[in-house]
Protein backbone atom coordinates (compact mmCIF):
# COMPACT_ATOMS: atom_id res chain seq x y z
CA UNK A 1 0.00 0.00 0.00
CA UNK A 2 1.14 3.44 -0.93
CA UNK A 3 1.61 6.40 1.41
CA UNK A 4 -0.99 8.95 0.33
CA UNK A 5 0.45 12.31 -1.05
CA UNK A 6 -1.27 14.01 1.69
CA UNK A 7 1.19 12.18 4.16
CA UNK A 8 3.96 13.80 2.36
CA UNK A 9 4.76 16.47 4.62
CA UNK A 10 4.84 13.81 7.42
CA UNK A 11 7.29 11.74 5.79
CA UNK A 12 9.40 14.91 5.32
CA UNK A 13 9.48 15.73 8.96
CA UNK A 14 10.32 11.91 9.67
CA UNK A 15 13.08 12.60 7.67
CA UNK A 16 14.38 15.80 9.21
CA UNK A 17 13.76 14.19 12.56
CA UNK A 18 15.59 11.10 12.52
CA UNK A 19 18.78 13.90 10.10
CA UNK A 20 19.21 15.03 13.94
CA UNK A 21 20.98 12.55 15.75
CA UNK A 22 22.68 11.93 12.47
CA UNK A 23 24.00 15.14 12.14
CA UNK A 24 25.01 15.55 15.79
CA UNK A 25 27.48 12.36 15.49
CA UNK A 26 29.18 13.78 12.31
CA UNK A 27 30.02 17.25 14.37
CA UNK A 28 30.95 15.23 17.16
CA UNK A 29 33.01 12.83 15.41
CA UNK A 30 34.50 15.66 12.74
CA UNK A 31 35.48 18.22 15.79
CA UNK A 32 36.94 15.38 18.43
CA UNK A 33 40.60 14.91 17.68
CA UNK A 34 40.20 11.46 19.17
CA UNK A 35 39.18 9.23 16.80
CA UNK A 36 39.80 5.85 19.13
CA UNK A 37 37.16 3.41 18.93
CA UNK A 38 35.94 4.14 22.48
CA UNK A 39 34.97 7.00 21.18
CA UNK A 40 33.36 6.14 18.35
CA UNK A 41 31.48 3.33 20.41
CA UNK A 42 30.53 6.33 22.81
CA UNK A 43 28.77 8.35 19.87
CA UNK A 44 27.63 5.32 18.16
CA UNK A 45 25.72 4.74 21.35
CA UNK A 46 24.14 8.30 21.43
CA UNK A 47 23.62 8.31 18.10
CA UNK A 48 21.78 4.78 17.78
CA UNK A 49 19.44 5.65 21.08
CA UNK A 50 18.22 8.43 19.97
CA UNK A 51 18.12 7.26 15.75
CA UNK A 52 15.99 4.40 17.44
CA UNK A 53 13.67 6.52 19.48
CA UNK A 54 13.14 8.70 16.02
CA UNK A 55 11.94 5.92 13.90
CA UNK A 56 9.75 4.36 16.56
CA UNK A 57 8.18 7.74 16.77
CA UNK A 58 8.33 7.91 12.70
CA UNK A 59 6.39 4.26 12.93
CA UNK A 60 3.36 6.09 15.41
CA UNK A 61 3.01 8.86 13.24
CA UNK A 62 3.31 8.31 9.55
CA UNK A 63 0.69 5.93 8.40
CA UNK A 64 2.35 2.99 7.14
CA UNK A 65 0.88 -0.14 6.61
CA UNK A 66 1.62 -3.74 6.89
CA UNK A 67 4.71 -4.77 6.81
CA UNK A 68 6.87 -1.28 6.00
CA UNK A 69 5.19 -0.78 10.14
CA UNK A 70 6.57 -3.95 11.05
CA UNK A 71 10.26 -3.47 9.13
CA UNK A 72 10.59 0.08 10.35
CA UNK A 73 9.57 -1.25 13.81
CA UNK A 74 12.46 -4.00 13.49
CA UNK A 75 14.57 -1.43 12.55
CA UNK A 76 13.95 0.76 15.80
CA UNK A 77 14.35 -2.45 17.81
CA UNK A 78 17.62 -3.83 16.21
CA UNK A 79 19.30 0.18 16.33
CA UNK A 80 18.45 -0.26 20.54
CA UNK A 81 20.20 -3.53 20.46
CA UNK A 82 23.01 -2.28 18.65
CA UNK A 83 22.85 0.55 20.77
CA UNK A 84 23.23 -1.40 23.98
CA UNK A 85 26.24 -4.31 22.87
CA UNK A 86 28.20 -1.19 21.89
CA UNK A 87 27.57 0.28 25.27
CA UNK A 88 28.52 -2.81 26.70
CA UNK A 89 31.92 -3.56 24.47
CA UNK A 90 33.15 0.24 25.23
CA UNK A 91 36.25 -1.32 25.96
CA UNK A 92 36.49 -3.74 23.40
CA UNK A 93 38.46 -1.29 20.96
CA UNK A 94 38.55 -1.68 17.42
CA UNK A 95 36.91 -5.05 16.83
CA UNK A 96 33.93 -4.52 18.92
CA UNK A 97 33.57 -0.96 17.37
CA UNK A 98 33.66 -2.67 13.69
CA UNK A 99 31.36 -5.64 14.64
CA UNK A 100 28.69 -3.69 16.02
CA UNK A 101 28.57 -1.06 13.26
CA UNK A 102 28.91 -3.53 10.50
CA UNK A 103 26.36 -5.56 11.99
CA UNK A 104 23.17 -2.91 12.67
CA UNK A 105 24.50 -0.93 9.35
CA UNK A 106 23.99 -4.38 7.51
CA UNK A 107 20.62 -5.32 9.19
CA UNK A 108 19.68 -1.87 8.99
CA UNK A 109 20.19 -1.43 5.13
CA UNK A 110 18.40 -4.52 4.66
CA UNK A 111 15.29 -3.09 5.88
CA UNK A 112 15.25 0.04 4.36
CA UNK A 113 15.97 -1.09 0.95
CA UNK A 114 13.08 -3.89 1.41
CA UNK A 115 11.12 -1.38 2.38
CA UNK A 116 11.67 1.11 -0.36
CA UNK A 117 11.45 -1.64 -2.96
CA UNK A 118 8.44 -2.36 -1.55
CA UNK A 119 7.16 1.21 -1.07
CA UNK A 120 4.55 1.75 -4.23
CA UNK A 121 5.27 5.71 -3.79
CA UNK A 122 7.93 5.97 -6.01
CA UNK A 123 8.86 9.53 -4.33
CA UNK A 124 8.67 8.21 -0.95
CA UNK A 125 10.49 4.50 -2.14
CA UNK A 126 13.66 6.77 -3.71
CA UNK A 127 14.71 8.36 -0.40
CA UNK A 128 14.27 5.33 1.38
CA UNK A 129 16.56 3.22 -0.79
CA UNK A 130 19.05 6.24 -1.19
CA UNK A 131 18.98 6.22 2.45
CA UNK A 132 19.69 2.06 2.46
CA UNK A 133 21.84 2.40 -0.14
CA UNK A 134 24.38 4.93 2.00
CA UNK A 135 23.61 2.42 4.96
CA UNK A 136 24.76 -0.75 3.28
CA UNK A 137 28.01 0.83 1.63
CA UNK A 138 28.72 1.86 5.13
CA UNK A 139 28.32 -1.77 6.66
CA UNK A 140 30.76 -3.41 3.46
CA UNK A 141 33.29 -0.87 4.21
CA UNK A 142 33.71 -0.94 8.12
CA UNK A 143 32.78 -5.00 7.43
CA UNK A 144 35.13 -5.66 4.66
CA UNK A 145 38.00 -3.22 4.27
CA UNK A 146 40.86 -3.35 7.11
CA UNK A 147 41.37 -0.36 9.22
CA UNK A 148 42.76 1.43 12.09
CA UNK A 149 40.91 3.45 14.75
CA UNK A 150 40.91 6.59 12.53
CA UNK A 151 39.55 5.59 9.50
CA UNK A 152 37.24 3.21 11.13
CA UNK A 153 35.28 6.11 13.30
CA UNK A 154 36.07 8.30 10.19
CA UNK A 155 34.14 6.78 7.54
CA UNK A 156 30.96 6.51 10.38
CA UNK A 157 30.91 9.91 10.90
CA UNK A 158 31.91 10.77 6.91
CA UNK A 159 28.62 8.27 6.66
CA UNK A 160 26.55 10.16 9.36
CA UNK A 161 27.46 13.67 7.50
CA UNK A 162 26.44 12.45 4.18
CA UNK A 163 23.16 10.83 5.62
CA UNK A 164 22.31 13.55 7.65
CA UNK A 165 22.32 16.13 4.71
CA UNK A 166 20.41 13.71 2.52
CA UNK A 167 17.89 13.40 5.04
CA UNK A 168 17.25 17.16 5.59
CA UNK A 169 16.95 17.53 1.97
CA UNK A 170 14.99 14.77 1.25
CA UNK A 171 12.60 16.03 3.89
CA UNK A 172 12.55 19.11 2.50
CA UNK A 173 11.47 18.31 -1.23
CA UNK A 174 8.89 16.02 0.10
CA UNK A 175 7.81 18.89 2.14
CA UNK A 176 7.70 21.01 -0.50
CA UNK A 177 6.56 18.09 -2.89
CA UNK A 178 3.17 17.75 -0.92
CA UNK A 179 2.32 21.53 -1.23
CA UNK A 180 3.60 21.96 -4.75
CA UNK A 181 0.83 18.79 -6.24
CA UNK A 182 -1.81 20.24 -4.03
CA UNK A 183 -1.29 24.14 -5.43
CA UNK A 184 -1.69 22.44 -8.95
CA UNK A 185 -4.94 20.13 -8.16
CA UNK A 186 -6.63 23.21 -6.56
Amino acid sequence: MAIAESSLPRVGNALILRAIPTLVAAVIITFTRNHAAAVGLTVFVGFAFILAATIMFSVMSIPLEGLNRTLFGIQSIATVVAAAVAAATLNGGLPAFLLVLSIWAGVSAVLELYAGYRESNRTVAKEWLTIGGFTAILAIIEAVIPMNDVYAVGIFGAYAAIVGVYQVIAGISLRSESTSTTKVSS
